[in-house]
């Protein structure tokens, strides 16, 4: 947005991750105002005195009720930005005024926006969907041969290795012992590579759990683990499939990555992976089921030449929507009419 033309400021905790990328950004950045949930209007109030904003624009379902002060405060449109999914109704009373103090909400799928209807305050007209962005770098950044990404990753793998791979997190819920034993049904040139770190402070050791699992299993010459890394570009050119195992996925941003970099992508029939996969977009499979996921690895292996490179295109077409080029008129669009109507009520 600011390089569309637009002013941005960002508030947020000194020293998060928002907080540095906006410094590398260049952002102008505040830090976040010490509020809680018994000092939000009085805080929000404070906090907005000499300030001038058209579009207080938050992530975070728990900044609702703050930020709804804020804007009431600068009398400017307030647009939430879904990033979870909502697991329970939010029809309590407070639940009502946060939310109708919401101009706009944003949600990265239908999927989403049938929940947030099903389980909000909100109306229709209120609930919009935009796709989460991607720069374009994952578009334009020409791909590496698969052997020389691998090599570049330190895998030192045979020709005729077929090499599938997740990326995110370590954790119970994000289904990698699924894959590992979906590994273990399959031939032994298939390997499976995981990038990412244990989930900070829920007390598991993930990556342990999952080498003893392929010790097991027979499995762990097969099983490769990176740790998590700023440049992911190799680890998709390096793959020859994405597989994406949560059981339940929001939305899934590394799924939208492997279709931008064309890997064919194998994915659980859950959350949002249902919505980016269907219309044959990749290969679908139930959740907590290796025998599942191992049929999806064989029946992709089997498919033939063409038939798998329609359906990476096929997923690079819808990826391609996640470029900014086609989100910023979009969201220009949804902006100027909230706006528009804040000046008219």
């Amino acid at each position: 947005m600011r390089d569309a033309g637009h002013h941005v400021e960002v508030v947020a905790p000194e020293g998060s991750g928002t907080w540095m990328n906006g410094l590398n950004e260049g952002l102008d950045m505040h830090p976040t105002p010490p509020f809680s949930r018994h000092l939000n209007r009085g805080t929000a109030n404070r906090w907005a005195r000499g300030k001038s904003f058209d579009v207080l624009w938050i992530r975070d379902r728990a900044d609702l009720a703050f930020a709804g002060h804020a804007s009431q405060a600068l009398g400017a449109a307030l647009i939430m930005q879904q990033a979870m999914q909502i697991p329970s109704a939010k029809n309590a009373p407070w639940h009502v005024r946060r939310y109708r103090r919401v101009d706009a909400w944003v949600c990265g799928l239908e999927h989403l926006r049938r929940e947030c209807l099903e389980r909000t305050p909100l109306e229709a007209d209120q609930c919009h969907v935009l796709p989460l962005p991607l720069d374009d770098r994952w578009f334009t950044t020409p791909s590496l041969d698969r052997h020389q990404a691998q090599t570049a990753l330190g895998l030192h793998l045979s020709d005729d290795t077929l090499l599938v791979g997740t990326v995110g997190r370590l954790d119970p819920g994000k289904g990698q012992q699924t894959a590992v034993r979906a590994l273990a049904m399959l031939p032994k040139h298939v390997h499976w590579l995981f990038v990412g770190n244990n989930t900070v402070n829920n007390g598991i050791d993930e990556r342990a759990a999952l080498e003893a699992l392929s010790h097991d299993l027979g499995v762990a010459e097969r099983v490769h683990f990176l740790a998590a890394r700023e440049d992911v570009l190799p680890v998709y050119d390096a793959l020859d499939a994405f597989g994406m195992t949560s059981h339940a996925e929001t939305i899934g941003t590394v799924t939208l990555e492997a279709m931008a970099r064309k890997v064919p992508v194998l994915g659980t029939d859950a959350g949002g992976t249902s919505e980016l996969l269907a219309e044959g977009r990749g290969l679908l499979c139930s959740p907590r089921n290796p025998e599942a996921l191992a049929a999806a690895v064989r029946s992709m292996m089997s498919e033939e030449p063409g038939v798998l490179n329609a359906r990476t295109e096929h997923g690079r077409l819808y990826a391609e929507r996640c470029r900014p080029g086609h989100l910023i008129p979009a969201w220009e669009e949804l902006i100027g009419g909230v706006v528009e109507s804040r000046r008219k009520a």
